[in-house]
């Protein structure tokens, strides 16, 4: 049966419109006008503008999403503390996810999925004035027309926003500036959501590529970037959108490499990184994770590292030497802690003695540039998608002049490597080379290639609050015993398993 998403988003919207916030979330929503106001006055729609990528941003690094949870499913980082499900949801064998309100940590759902729609909701207004009402923005004093830059940035915003839905859920509402929200919404898988994610970034670069515009740089805080760059941007996100969204090997199979090739050939070349001025702009998910005498670095990274570093910590808590690798990045973004401070009686298996400490701003700096989206991400998406349609001499060629020699100092591959080579190579960089990017890429990619151990759920259901909200049957995945490869993981990465 249809149900009307206007029953929550009505309470949403009233909070973000208000210019009020969550009292439990980090995002801190500013310059919101009232909505009628808003699409009347091109002033309130340019103050509008101007704060999407911040509301957007702040969604995807708060701590209070399930992205704590998603980078301990993975295997990537680990932490026996039950902050944010990271407990709950990395104990072994693994757990399915609580969805119900009365869950002490059933935030990490309702949050996330709330301020997402509520940005898309943001963007739709902006859309919604200059499309639909016919507003034009000029700035008063230089009179350059604004319009077109708000324009492409409402469908970034709306692109991006909907491309995390699809990616974390399993299915959801598509919610454009279109959308009526006095007739019945339906609810759409996540294919479908990742499509009109698609269809809207593909809007943002044409309009983007036929026009002349900056993005100041109080947008994407720290940095100014030309129309041409916006659409750089989106076709990166595409990419990662059209490579992540698999929900297991299968569905990976089938991703059209031609199509990925063609964004990133002409993605960025430059690093998404704003600037953190720990006031307005603060990356709360990086300053609770990976901090000393709190979450480490799971022991797989290491031991990809070093073949004969314990895979897994010891399960006579007796603490591993510190590994040696001819991979300088162990030096150089990993510390050996000879101690753990976690609780045994809740698994050694959480225990590590590694710590990230690549970036410091998580250790003890809360100012400066945070990335997003590496163009070494968006490097890697152009070596696969060489290798996966038979180009393997050109995707050689990206690995070598990428990460892989330039920071970790290994040798370079040879010219005759054969495709299972490259393929290892490649996801290698994204093990190592990725860490605390972008929002659950380390998950997403150990779910496309069935790595994910058994029992994990492979996405998130609809908030039990949405869901008791819009009279619809409460459910939820994860649990070995539910273990489908379709929507838990029947897969897994360990040695015996591979």
């Amino acid at each position: 049966m249809k149900k009307y998403i206007i029953k929550i988003s009505s309470l949403l919207i009233l909070l973000i419109m208000t210019g009020a916030c969550h009292k439990d979330l980090d995002v801190d929503y500013d310059n919101l006008p009232d909505r009628d106001q808003a699409l009347s006055n091109p002033n309130d729609i340019y103050a509008l503008a101007q704060n999407t990528f911040y509301n957007w941003y702040m969604t995807v690094t708060s701590s209070i999403s399930p992205r704590m949870a998603m980078w301990v499913m993975a295997d990537q980082g680990t932490c026996s503390w039950a902050n944010r499900g990271m407990y709950h949801l990395s104990s072994e064998p693994r757990n399915g996810f609580d969805n119900t309100t009365s869950y002490t940590y059933a935030s990490i759902l309702t949050s996330y999925y709330a301020d997402l729609y509520g940005t898309i909701f943001i963007a739709n207004n902006t859309l919604l004035a200059i499309e639909n009402n016919g507003m034009e923005i000029i700035d008063p004093i230089e009179e350059r027309d604004n319009t077109e830059k708000v324009r492409a940035m409402g469908y970034f915003i709306q692109g991006v926003s909907l491309g995390y839905i699809g990616l974390t859920f399993d299915k959801g509402y598509i919610m454009t500036h279109n959308t009526n929200y006095n007739a019945d919404i339906p609810i759409s898988n996540y294919k479908e959501i990742l499509e009109q994610a698609k269809i809207s970034l593909d809007s943002c670069i044409l309009i983007s590529e036929n026009n002349n515009f900056r993005i100041e740089s109080t947008w994407i805080n720290g940095t100014e970037y030309r129309s041409s760059e916006l659409a750089e941007l989106a076709k990166s996100f595409i990419a990662r959108f059209l490579v992540y969204g698999s929900r297991n090997a299968q569905e990976n199979s089938e991703i059209n490499w031609s199509e990925v090739l063609e964004y990133v050939e002409d993605g960025i070349d430059f690093d998404l990184e704003p600037y953190m001025d720990n006031d307005k702009w603060v990356c709360y998910y990086k300053r609770y994770t990976v901090r000393p005498g709190w979450a480490r670095i799971d022991n797989r990274i290491i031991n990809m590292m070093d073949e004969n570093y314990h895979w897994r910590f010891p399960d006579d808590g007796n603490a591993p030497l510190p590994a040696s690798s001819n991979d300088a990045r162990l030096e150089t973004d990993f510390t050996y802690n000879p101690t753990n401070n976690m609780k045994p009686e809740r698994g050694y298996y959480h225990f590590s003695n590694y710590e990230y400490t690549r970036s410091q701003y998580q250790i003890s700096v809360y100012t400066g540039k945070i990335v997003e989206f590496p163009v070494s991400e968006n490097d890697l998406f152009k070596a696969e998608a060489y290798a996966e349609l038979g180009n393997l001499s050109q995707a050689i060629e990206i690995i070598n002049e990428g990460t892989r020699v330039t920071r970790g100092q290994l040798d370079p591959l040879p010219n005759d490597a054969n495709k299972e080579t490259v393929m290892n190579a490649i996801f290698y960089e994204r093990d190592i080379e990725l860490i605390q990017t972008g929002f659950g890429n380390n998950f997403f990619d150990m779910r496309r290639r069935d790595l994910l151990q058994e029992g994990t759920l492979l996405h998130f259901p609809m908030p039990a609050k949405e869901l008791m909200i819009m009279e619809l049957p409460n459910y939820t995945f994860g649990g070995v015993e539910n273990a489908d490869g379709v929507n838990v993981s029947n897969g897994g990465w360990f040695p015996e398993e591979k």
